[in-house]
């Protein structure tokens, strides 16, 4: 089972995670943005210029998919929800429509394998680890926006943890 999880960047995950892929003796993936960044010596995506940005953030989707395929039991405590309303959050005024297009034609191909979608709207705050946004309302704004995308994306029927509205 492919089971991911989503939520914004001020709630840890990495315990839930933990459980999950032990429950299912599954592989665990850790969120590759950080490391992303930091291979173009940039600390968060923020800093690096728009076009090297939303290069990254796709690259981030295309090598999510290719992680997905090459494995049929794994828990991610990421998934593409958190990296779209991101992007739709920061720099979508600077994203013409073709593009975001483009962008959500291969969410759409990640999404698609996914078998299992953990929505975490509430749980242990993120501690401050120089990468993470942790300002709660852009949490919420995040939070938001992924469960816009879960309706856009056509993949409710997947999602667990999801309770009344947006918040």
């Amino acid at each position: 089972m492919r089971h991911v999880i989503s939520a914004p960047p001020t709630i840890d995950v990495v315990a839930k995670a933990e459980a999950l892929a032990k429950q299912g003796g599954a592989k665990l993936l850790r969120d590759p943005s950080r490391a992303a960044c930091e291979r173009y010596g940039y600390q968060t995506l923020y800093e690096m210029p728009l076009a090297l940005q939303k290069e990254t953030r796709l690259r981030l989707i295309v090598d999510h998919i290719a992680d997905l395929k090459a494995n049929p039991n794994i828990v991610c405590d990421h998934s593409v929800f958190a990296w779209l309303a991101d992007w739709m959050r920061w720099c979508w005024a600077k994203t013409p429509t073709e593009e975001w297009e483009a962008v959500m034609s291969v969410a759409v191909e990640a999404v698609a394998l996914y078998d299992r979608i953990e929505h975490v709207a509430a749980g242990p705050a993120q501690s401050y680890n120089g990468y993470d946004w942790l300002d709660q309302r852009n949490g919420t704004q995040i939070e938001r926006l992924m469960r816009h995308l879960y309706v856009d994306l056509n993949c409710l029927q997947k999602v667990t943890g999801l309770s009344g509205g947006p918040k």
